[in-house]
């Protein structure tokens, strides 16, 4: 777990680089700023414990550390639904978005709510176990929710090289590489079936 670890932290110290850089082109005020820091830090811990929850299958088979998943994803949902998700929200109602605002909001809306769908639903799932394959939907259902959670990162990767290339740019960065980042939603049918069909629907089953 501590490679894992380390990788997210050098993720979330590449967004404090990538803000540094965009010299304060999306600042609006202290407790605005305040909130994107425990949106960042709290996201990378969520991802950490998800990829113990992932990877960690000894843990769920060995009747003696199975409650440590249990409890590990009771954390993982907790912080998700009272901190990622609201924060989340909270950034995308009032971020400062020069270009293309009611697009680029509807793609960062759609991310959070479907990736609080998709956990939501892998939560009941577990906790009503209504056949022997509850348990391996339920491990679907999360991983679809972490995905969606994770489909942020390549944005941010675009963002961070048209960042470099254009450094004068910012606001116009950040809508192109968002939606040019969502045309994944429309190549894997996301767009038009929503979080019940298209690669979410190959996923779960």
């Amino acid at each position: 777990c501590k490679p894992v670890s380390r990788c997210m932290t050098q993720a979330a110290s590449a967004c404090h680089s990538h803000s540094c850089l965009q010299e304060g082109a999306f600042e609006i005020g202290k407790r605005y700023a305040t909130v994107v820091e425990v949106h960042v830090w709290a996201s990378v811990a969520m991802w950490a414990m998800a990829a113990v929850q992932v990877w960690g299958e000894q843990l769920r088979k060995k009747p003696e550390t199975a409650w440590l998943h249990r409890r590990t994803g009771q954390v993982f949902l907790l912080l998700f639904f009272l901190v990622v998700f609201p924060t989340s929200l909270y950034l995308t109602a009032l971020q400062r978005i020069d270009y293309l605002a009611p697009a680029v909001g509807a793609v960062l809306l759609d991310t959070a709510l479907c990736t609080a769908y998709f956990l939501y639903r892998g939560w009941r799932v577990a906790r009503n176990r209504l056949t022997p394959k509850s348990l391996s939907l339920h491990g679907r259902l999360m991983q679809c929710g972490v995905m969606m959670s994770m489909s942020i990162l390549p944005q941010r990767m675009l963002q961070f090289y048209l960042t470099m290339q254009l450094k004068t740019h910012h606001q116009m960065n950040y809508s192109v590489s968002i939606l040019v980042t969502s045309i994944l939603f429309v190549l894997f049918g996301h767009f038009q079936e929503g979080p019940r069909g298209g690669i979410w629907l190959n996923c779960i089953g």
